[in-house]
């Protein structure tokens, strides 16, 4: 797989942007706030990574049998 340099600085950016929001909540809120709003952000970008790797898997299968 390959990555270019803009594709890892706007996952740079999008976590770094993640991350101010936890710890802007947190510091408005409650630490439980905070974190429940983190566990939320990290439920939400795994399901994001399976659903692409599952895409890819199937975009690669799919040109095996082309091939």
């Amino acid at each position: 797989m390959r990555l270019n340099e803009g594709a890892v600085f706007r996952w740079v950016v999008i976590v770094g942007i993640a991350g101010a929001v936890v710890v802007a909540v947190t510091l408005l809120t409650r630490p439980l706030v905070g974190s429940l709003l983190g566990l939320v952000l990290v439920i939400a970008a795994c399901v994001h990574g399976y659903r692409w790797i599952k895409q890819k898997r199937h975009e690669v299968v799919a040109k095996d049998l082309r091939s």
